[in-house]
């Protein structure tokens, strides 16, 4: 995602009184607005039903995110393209530990109104790709986000080391609006087990896709809940632009997916969790015997950090 430039700076807020080296020097946050989810309930579910919120004002959570991405395309004929099997696209991961902060969100007449402030600081960053890139100068990448108890988030801010070289700068960004982009929102109403809602979002990153997240309230107890996951993906842009200026129009897109996630309603991460979503895109002219087939991968990866001994 291409952040544009509304600077808002970081505050951290500090607790208790034990004492940790302060982090690496970085830059004034960069901030955006972020389009507000739409949750729409399909089934409200049974048994005991009550509004689910995040209960984690002055919480901390350390925690572990990995990310692997894979893209690939293909230029086919018409006749072979329904069946078509994209061979395995080149993936890459990116991993790094986060400490979570939660606050209680202040006041903004500038932003929207908002009950929590979220901040992360990442740590111990690696990727694995097909380049030997270095992302050690990431360690200490700030981000985070003002939302409300439901988990609806307003603006999110990033705010990399100075000290970042450009590898480590656009493919941790990259990561972190990935993470971003998969939102946990809760319904208004009181829902139970067994209840079904969507989130229908706009997914940031190499492209903009409009996402439709389909959750299932698998279990339910008084401090968290099992969210199993269905994801639909379509490209935001009815049209893909060539190099010589011609368009080809979206003949189709489809998606397979899978996901769980385990929820603290005290942590504003889930504490576990896998996703898995498997997106193509078919794009032609219907008088055209040609098509070009995009293909991506996304695998998130949520878990506790690894304690230190």
């Amino acid at each position: 995602m291409r952040v544009k430039a509304s600077i808002l700076a970081l505050a951290l807020v500090l607790t208790g009184c034990s004492y940790e080296p302060p982090g690496p020097a970085v830059e004034q946050a960069v901030a955006a607005p972020v389009d507000a989810a739409r949750v729409t309930v399909k089934d409200a579910g049974s048994g005991d039903k009550r509004v689910l919120s995040y209960e984690d004002v002055n919480t901390e959570q350390n925690s572990h995110f990995e990310l692997t991405e894979g893209f690939s395309q293909d230029v086919v004929e018409k006749s072979v393209a329904e069946n078509f099997e994209s061979g395995a696209p080149e993936e890459a991961t990116t991993a790094f530990d986060l400490r979570a902060e939660v606050s209680e969100a202040t006041d903004d007449p500038e932003q929207t109104p908002a009950t929590r402030n979220a901040f992360m600081t990442l740590s111990s960053p690696t990727y694995s790709g097909t380049d030997a890139l270095n992302v050690e100068s990431g360690d200490g990448f700030q981000f985070g986000w003002r939302a409300d108890d439901a988990g609806q988030v307003s603006s999110l801010r990033l705010a990399a080391p100075q000290s970042a070289n450009d590898d480590a700068r656009s493919i941790l960004e990259q990561a972190i609006v990935e993470l971003t982009s998969m939102p946990i929102v809760f319904p208004e109403e009181e829902i139970g087990e067994g209840a079904v809602w969507t989130l229908d979002s706009r997914t940031s990153g190499e492209s903009t896709l409009l996402q439709t997240t389909t959750y299932t309230l698998e279990e339910l107890t008084d401090t968290g809940a099992e969210l199993s996951v269905d994801i639909s993906q379509r490209p935001a842009l009815g049209a893909l632009t060539m190099e010589d200026g011609g368009e080809l129009e979206v003949l189709d897109s489809t998606t397979r997916s899978s996901g769980n996630l385990s929820i603290d309603f005290s942590q504003p991460l889930p504490i576990r969790g896998d996703i898995d979503i498997a997106t193509r895109v078919t794009y032609g002219t219907e008088e055209s015997e040609i098509r070009v087939l995009q293909s991506t991968n996304t695998r998130m990866q949520f878990s506790p950090a690894a304690q230190e001994s």
